[in-house]
């Protein structure tokens, strides 16, 4: 008498054996998804400053020297930070974006406060307007982070080129 033939399949065992191995490959990674987040925005922050270094360093190479706030902007007012934005916007065609960290965007979501006190988060150093000045200034950073995003320090970029956490002058 021939018998049934069995059919394939994965038993409740087998079943359970592959989710145990789930919940422990979650369970590692879970704790550190944080950190993971937190460096992938720093790698993103990095290429933006740099992005910031290149276009600022080019005009100042062209010979037209760092851009020079009307005196009716206030320093540190979010009129400084929008001019900033509509003068890159015009000049260079760096959008609001590049001047945004995915981290700082990320925790401006998060706010309830209708008050922003921040649009950007890259804030330039202001130089005088003679050509040479930034490029000379070698420990001076050119953009500094608002915040300390990454929880590594303010992010800064410098006439060289390097970006590292800002330190205290």
């Amino acid at each position: 008498m021939p018998s049934k033939p069995r059919l394939a399949g994965m038993t409740l065992i087998e079943i359970m054996v592959v989710m145990a191995i789930i919940l422990v490959l979650a369970g590692l990674l879970l704790p550190n998804y944080q950190q993971f987040l937190y460096k992938a925005d720093q790698v993103i922050c990095t290429g933006k400053l740099r992005n910031l270094y290149l276009n600022f360093s080019t005009q100042l190479k062209d010979g037209n020297g760092w851009p020079q706030l009307p005196s009716s902007v206030t320093v540190g007012s979010i009129q400084e930070q929008q001019w900033w934005v509509d003068y890159a916007s015009n000049s260079m065609g760096l959008t609001l974006r590049d001047w945004q960290c995915p981290s700082f965007v990320r925790l401006s979501n998060r706010s309830t406060n209708s008050d922003k006190s921040d649009i950007i988060s890259y804030l330039p150093t202001l130089f005088d307007s003679i050509p040479t000045t930034p490029l000379n200034s070698m420990r001076m950073p050119w953009f500094t982070e608002s915040g300390n995003f990454h929880h590594v320090g303010n992010l800064s970029i410098r006439a060289d080129g390097s970006v590292s956490p800002a330190q205290q002058y």
